[in-house]
């Protein structure tokens, strides 16, 4: 039964008799189900009586059934567009049981690669947005309720959703048949529970196409009054042509054959994610895949390379700024003890002055033509450390271009723009060393007979480098692995034991106009090598990631130059800006291979990550015969509970635990390695945790429930009789219909997850 604020606040204020009593709110008779405001769709539809045959009327008594109201009759359509519209709307209302009660419908259509409809249906209370193909294919449905209830807590506030996982699941394959008829199947491959008030399962998957997989995803929400929204991942680009038929000239042979030529490894320090590094062979080769038909290997990054043209656009940078100058109050008030202690951060910053004395004096910056424009200084509360942001600026001149074409200088000044060139750079305002660089231009277009030898380049940079970040600069190297290209920068890597570490890095940019750095940045951070003592052989580690790899026969999507053929459609959308589209063609490609980052560089053995958990379900081999066996269950779909196949429920709760169930609670996945440094700053933010944490110390039957109820619409409540301990809590927990026995006794798995589910369920 559902209880609302009030109710619970008049029974805690009852027991207190601390405060005026409340009005109560009319409650719902015990046992009768809480039906939705507004109901959209009916999932099932309502079987037809049968009429027996002798009992059938004449046809001439039979009343002539009125025509929807939204339909106009078909003699007065408008011919042409109007008639395939009608066509239309009447098929979205067939598959999605879009019902007669909307009093008003408006049409907007869309041109493009794949022409679509936005319809939205509305009336006072409802309105329904879908977008939809000239042909009924549904790409888009957003619907909104207004339920009338301004009681919207922004803390935590779980709730299950108004269906049960079992009947979403019934209505998602409904409406999954629906909105993908033949040769379209969907694929459910997740199911994420939202809880709360607003509470609804998302089915997210993937679509086959004539039985074989395709790069087409969807995804789709139910809650208790339908289908709450819905989106396909080809909405608005979509696939030209026809889709090829199934059958593949080339056999898997073949396709395995091409795809295991393609792979490329690569050998070096990969960060564990715990401050320690491995030695990994790791992919680095250009997306591949087999033409089905040909037999071919396509590099499919080529191919979309070697196409998809487009220009650069470019804005206007924001205007300087004026700084202002600040009068001191000589009446102020005298600062706190804790406002002197940051104001003493400050003692040893560098002035503006003396940063931009030291910014010059690095040359490569190139900074003699820039004039300062701001000086601003940041402080993080944590360290004390203090960043200071430079802006220079310079007009870009006829003379020096930095590597840029004179003409488009010529037509910019022309028609006056703004041509200033902006250089911010950032470092520590204590020490000066360099934190960062970047430069914008008013141009875009690059001279191409400007250019700068690699040697050049990089004897630029590591000059800059020996300079800006001498200490670093001598561990790394210019990095040499395909994974390190990063357009025009120079990306100098941490080298240990002779292999490359990528996750510490210096990256430097030089302008070829100029030769001074454009650009500079960094990431560095301690780390942990582990050995790299006699590692397993490159073809090894071939032969260990092709065999974990599965090679799958689908659809791809298969870039098409449109610039090179002559069609009415492609010069429609050449005129519109397009260069290429996208065709779904017959292909052999590895599938699951974002699964298998790479193999250990020392065991030879494939390295494998799980699927993501996002809609993970909790299922128990040890719930039989224990009372609160409903209620585990009942969270275990929501996905709030313990992995290992088992629930424990007579094992006493630990603060870990508490706080795992009341994360995943509240939307949050609670991986089972997780730090309890982490998962302390998540629970302390929401506000679970309010006393000294002590991951494996048990929790009380009442400290779970101050843990529950403190962060949630009844925690000033609850406090309200501070001074009489916890009976606040007590008396919410009662009326929220949680078993308070034994508050100082030790609070089991099985009654922490009863309590919880009174809580959800309320």
């Amino acid at each position: 039964m559902k209880r609302t604020t009030a109710l619970i606040l008049a029974l805690l204020l009852a027991v207190s008799l601390a405060a005026p009593a409340m009005a109560e709110e009319p409650e719902q008779e015990e046992g009768t189900a809480q039906e939705p405001s507004v109901v959209l769709w009916e999932i099932d539809e309502p079987e037809e009586e049968e009429v027996p045959a002798e009992e059938t009327p004449a046809p001439e008594e039979v009343p002539a059934e009125p025509a929807p109201e939204t339909e106009a009759p078909a003699e007065e359509l408008p011919a042409g567009m109007g008639t395939a519209l009608a066509d239309l709307v009447s098929q979205v209302k067939k598959t999605l049981q879009i019902d007669d009660g909307y009093t008003e419908l408006t049409n907007d259509f869309y041109d493009g690669v794949t022409p679509y409809w936005s319809l939205c249906w509305s009336d006072e209370t409802r309105q329904l947005n879908v977008d939809v193909r000239e042909d009924g294919t549904v790409l888009n449905v957003n619907r909104w309720i207004d339920s009338g209830s301004n009681d919207r807590f922004y803390g935590f506030d779980p709730a299950f959703p108004a269906l049960s996982r079992r009947e979403a699941e019934e209505q998602a394959e409904d409406w999954l048949s629906r909105l993908f008829p033949e040769p379209e199947t969907a694929r459910v491959d997740g199911v994420a529970t939202v809880l709360g008030a607003n509470g609804n399962y998302r089915f997210s998957g993937t679509v086959d196409m004539n039985g074989l997989p395709s790069p087409v995803t969807f995804a789709l929400c139910l809650d208790g009054a339908g289908l709450s929204s819905f989106y396909r991942s080809d909405s608005y680009a979509g696939y030209v042509g026809r889709l090829p038929e199934p059958e593949a000239a080339a056999d898997e042979t073949a396709g395995a054959e091409g795809l295991a030529g393609a792979v490329e490894l690569e050998l070096r320090w990969v960060s564990d994610g715990e401050g320690g590094a491995d030695l990994r062979y790791v992919p680095v080769g250009p997306e591949t895949v087999v033409d089905a038909q040909s037999g071919e290997a396509v590099d499919m990054d080529a191919l979309y390379a070697g196409i998809a043209g487009g220009g650069v656009g470019g804005k206007n940078a924001s205007a300087p700024v004026a700084e202002e100058t600040m009068a001191m109050d000589a009446g102020a008030p005298a600062l706190t003890e804790v406002e002197l202690a940051s104001v003493d951060n400050y003692g040893d910053v560098m002035d503006q002055d003396e940063i931009d004395a030291s910014l010059r004096g690095l040359t490569a910056l190139g900074l003699d033509p820039f004039t300062m424009q701001l000086c601003s200084y940041s402080m993080d509360s944590a360290s004390g450390d203090i960043t200071a942001s430079v802006r220079y600026t310079a007009p870009m001149t006829e003379e020096e271009l930095y590597g840029f074409t004179k003409s488009g200088f010529d037509l910019s000044s022309d028609m006056e723009l703004d041509l200033v060139i902006y250089k911010r750079v950032t470092l520590d305002a204590k020490t000066g060393a360099l934190k960062s660089v970047s430069t914008t231009y008013p141009l875009w277009e690059k001279d191409p007979d400007v250019t700068m030898t690699q040697a050049v380049r990089t004897r630029a940079a590591e000059n800059f480098l020996s300079l800006a970040a001498p200490e670093l600069a001598a561990e790394t190297e210019l990095c040499t692995l395909k994974g390190c290209s990063d357009g025009d920068a120079l990306l100098y890597a941490q080298v240990h034991e002779g292999y490359f570490y990528p996750d510490n890095y210096l990256s430097v940019t030089v302008n070829p106009g100029t030769g001074t750095v454009d650009a500079f940045s960094s990431a560095w951070e301690d780390v942990k090598f582990g050995s790299a003592k006699e590692p397993v052989t490159e073809q090894e580690a071939l032969e260990a990631y092709t065999g974990a790899l599965d090679v799958t026969l689908g659809y791809v999507a298969w870039p098409v130059d449109i610039t090179l053929t002559e069609n009415e459609l492609y010069a429609k959308l050449l005129e519109q800006g397009y260069t290429y589209v996208e065709e779904l063609r017959l292909a052999y490609y590895y599938g699951g291979a974002d699964r298998v980052p790479g193999v250990d560089g020392l065991t030879g053995e494939a390295v494998t990550v799980p699927d993501g958990q996002a809609g993970q379900v909790f299922v128990y081999d040890d719930l039989e015969d224990v009372p609160q066996a409903d209620e585990i269950e009942a969270l275990g779909q929501a996905g709030v509970g313990f992995d290992g196949g088992s629930f424990l429920p007579e094992a006493e709760l630990t603060q870990r635990e508490a706080v795992t169930l009341l994360l995943q609670a509240d939307g949050e996945t609670v991986l089972p390695e997780a730090e309890d440094g982490d998962l302390l700053d998540r629970a302390s933010w929401r506000g679970f945790v309010t006393e000294d944490w002590e991951p494996d110390k048990t929790v009380t039957r009442m400290e779970f429930i101050r843990m529950l109820l403190c962060a949630s619409r009844y925690g000033d409540a609850a406090r309200l009789l501070n001074d009489k301990a916890d009976e606040g809590y007590e008396a919410i927990a009662r009326a929220l219909g949680m078993d308070t026995a034994e508050p100082d006794g030790p609070a089991t798995r099985a009654v922490a997850a009863e309590m919880l589910y009174r809580f959800m369920d309320r």
